[in-house]
């Protein structure tokens, strides 16, 4: 199993609402790129220009401090301001527009020390090890490759599943003693994935259909971080599948500026 070079990680936030990010988490994720998107959602008889001329400058500070917060842990990290009346599909069109791997589901985190990999059929196994990688080089966490099977017969696929996930690990310079494996056998999956992510500190796993749209609409990824209070990365399913006019039809609606840190 090949594991890919740099997964970058999109963190939309709602700065303006008083949304920050947990210094664990910005360790996390110092040693992977980041888009950082700084977002406010507007009212429908609100012009996004107006609400932008209103907030930029406010808007501004806010993703300084979170920028100087990345740059002090030795992270990369771009922003983007958006003042959109569609926050869910602004975030799956800058995904596509910046090459994002992965999207945060943001929720409190005071450490990393556990990170929980469900494994899922081959769904993104490749970049999720290595975004998993890349968590793991910057904290000193340890992981454990997780697979939920739904009868006995599915155990022993499942296992095979996570050795090739634990040999790429390896391959890509983690500590064999910092991987843990635990296979279970349920007959309701999520439920028991809801309740094992609940113990983590981060959870990071593939999309199982390839829109960012639907993270926030009731997949199995969204589930897991909503009801465990876990943070969760979301390795995104590639070609994304959001078609040419819904893009420009979204940004025509936004207003957005840019910034990169070194």
């Amino acid at each position: 199993m090949s594991v890919p070079d740099e997964p970058k990680v999109l963190v939309p936030l709602a700065v303006l609402e008083g949304e920050s990010l947990a210094p664990a988490l910005v360790e996390a994720l110092s040693g992977v790129p980041v888009e950082l998107v700084g977002y406010h959602e507007i009212p429908e008889q609100t012009a996004p220009g107006q609400a932008r001329m209103q907030f930029e400058e406010r808007m501004q500070s806010e993703l300084a401090d979170l920028v100087a917060m990345f740059e002090e842990a030795g992270g990369r990290v771009e922003t983007r301001m958006v003042f959109t009346h569609e926050p869910k599909q602004t975030f799956e069109r800058v995904a596509v527009e910046e090459s994002c791997d992965a999207v945060l589901l943001n929720n409190p985190a005071t450490e990393i020390a556990d990170v929980l990999v469900p494994l899922r059929g081959e769904v993104n196994v490749e970049r999720v090890i290595a975004l998993v990688a890349g968590v793991l080089e910057a904290t000193g966490a340890d992981v454990t490759l997780y697979h939920v099977a739904e009868s006995d017969d599915e155990r022993e696929a499942g296992q095979e599943l996570v050795n090739r996930a634990r040999e790429a690990l390896v391959e890509s310079g983690i500590a064999a003693d910092r991987i843990a494996e635990e296979i279970v056998v349920s007959e309701t999956p999520i439920k028991t994935l809801v309740a094992t992510a609940g113990e983590a500190d981060l959870v990071v796993m593939g999309e199982s259909k390839p829109s960012v749209r639907e993270l926030f609409f009731g997949e199995v990824s969204e589930q897991v971080s909503t009801q465990s209070v876990t943070p969760a990365l979301v390795v995104r399913r590639l070609p994304a599948v959001e078609t040419d006019s819904d893009a420009e039809k979204d940004e025509s609606a936004d207003e957005e500026a840019t910034g990169e840190s070194d």
